[in-house]
């Protein structure tokens, strides 16, 4: 029978819904991967692409297939229709309600399959309008991104052009700084080669130098030799003996038969030269150049003994003399060798070449030049070689000294360091240096800061300088 059991149409309306609403969901899923798997591709952006529309004629048709079971009809070819339209008549009434139920749901499915035919228009729509402004989006990037390309593909072309200007820049540099430097090694080599023949040239002039130096301390020593001889040989000449004093000279001491002046210069001692303390100070230091003398060292006007007091304390033998009996007699006081004798007779008597050393201290401004000058001869007949000569007097170039070189009345004249020191070394004698000595109290003193300043310093050395000094050679 070609009708439709009128039983079955509750069950064929359920399953009518059921796929309908299973094809809803696959289309909604379609549409939902279509979404994700877009955003997956461009985050933020809308599905691209041209698929087709969603389909819904497959579920219309299906309820319109639905609704011949609300309504059933026969067909007019139908066989037994007679009876099956009785039966249905009779059925009519018995499904009344289920009909207007299925009715029902069957206009409800209709409307909402044309909804979401309405919803699905829209979003399709909706997407398409999204594909279209993503497809402009990126052709507007993709124009961009060429213009960038061009613009980057300049710079490049422009930063290579002037890289490569500025190898082939640095390529002549090194070029030129080559060369240069092969021209300053060639420099160089040619300045050492004038160096190492300058240095063979220095060394050969230096050898020359040193060799004329050596000839002239050869000479020198020979010319020493021969003052030394030829003062020996003046002093040889002389008759024996004390010659004769000139009208100008004056005695060095008082005569040994006048106690009365003999006593008076003692005290002028005392006053104006110091005690014997103050003079053993100041002399004791002379005894270490003695030291290890090749025989006893003499001490000329050796007054109280002070300077032979020294050299005892330092195991160095010592004799001495002196023409002012008071002041012998003092010194023998002290068991010191100190005879009373005029020093020039007492000194002509000593075996020659037997004194280590001969002192004066402050005798030599109390003879004429011409005595000093047989002083000197003498000296250096008397000294053994290698013998030292000491003489120490007032310093002349010292204002302060001389306001006391006149205090005492048996000075003669002053001697200049300069002056002495050349009779010395004109006279054989080696080695001869001044010894500045006794400086001015310094409670007379000026500031120390005066005689460093350069305008005032020649003056303050002039007013204030060293008292004494010493003339000091060796034989």
């Amino acid at each position: 029978m070609d009708e439709k059991r009128p039983g079955g149409g509750a069950a064929d309306v359920a399953a009518l819904a059921r796929d309908l609403v299973d094809r809803l969901s696959a289309i909604s899923a379609s549409l939902s991967s279509g979404l994700d798997g877009s955003a997956t591709s461009s985050p933020g952006a809308l599905p691209s692409g041209g698929g087709p529309a969603p389909d819904f004629g497959s579920p219309r048709a299906v309820l319109e297939n639905g609704a011949r079971y609300v309504s059933p009809y026969l067909p007019a070819d139908a066989s037994l229709r007679p009876l099956k339209a009785a039966l249905l008549r009779i059925l009519r009434i018995v499904t009344r309600d289920q009909t207007v139920f299925n009715s029902a749901i069957l206009e409800a499915l209709r409307g909402t399959l044309l909804v979401a035919d309405g919803a699905f228009r829209d979003t399709a729509a909706a997407l398409e309008a999204a594909r279209r402004e993503t497809g402009a989006a990126e052709e507007r990037a993709l124009d961009a991104l060429a213009r960038s390309r061009s613009a980057l593909e300049e710079g490049l072309r422009l930063v290579s052009d002037e890289a490569r200007r500025d190898l082939d820049g640095e390529r002549r540099v090194r070029a030129e700084l080559g060369a240069e430097v092969f021209r300053t090694q060639a420099r160089v080599d040619g300045l050492e080669s004038d160096r190492d023949r300058l240095s063979e040239a220095a060394a050969r002039q230096t050898e020359a130098l040193a060799a004329l130096e050596k000839r002239i301390e050869e000479k020198y020593g020979e010319l020493r030799l021969l003052r030394l001889e030829w003062t020996t040989l003046r002093a040889g000449l002389k008759p024996s003996g004390t010659p004769p004093a000139s009208p100008t000279a004056v005695a060095a001491a008082p005569a040994a038969d006048d106690p009365l002046r003999a006593g008076l210069y003692v005290d002028f001692e005392e006053a104006f030269r110091g005690t014997e303390e103050e003079i053993r100070r100041r002399q004791g230091a002379d005894a270490a150049l003695f030291s290890g003398a090749p025989g006893p060292v003499a001490d000329l006007g050796c007054g109280r003994g002070e300077f032979l007091e020294g050299l005892r304390t330092a195991g160095i033998p010592g004799i001495g003399c002196d023409a002012n009996p008071l002041m012998a007699a003092r010194a023998r006081e002290k068991g010191l060798a100190v005879d009373q004798a005029d020093l020039f007779e007492w000194l002509a008597a000593r075996p020659d070449g037997s004194l280590g050393g001969l002192t004066a201290y402050q005798v030599v401004e109390h003879l004429p030049a011409a005595r000093l000058f047989d002083l000197v001869e003498l000296a250096a007949v008397k000294l053994a070689p290698r013998g030292i000569l000491l003489f120490e007097t007032v310093n002349p170039e010292s204002a302060y000294a001389m306001k006391w070189f006149w205090m005492d009345l048996t000075h003669v004249r002053p001697v200049p360091a300069p002056s002495l020191a050349r009779l010395l070394s004109a006279s054989g004698f080696s080695g001869v240096r001044v010894d500045w000595r006794s400086p001015v109290p310094a409670a007379e003193a000026p500031p120390p800061e005066l005689a460093d300043d350069p305008r005032l310093g020649p003056v303050v050395r002039l007013l204030f300088g060293p008292q004494d000094y010493a003339v000091i050679g060796r034989k």
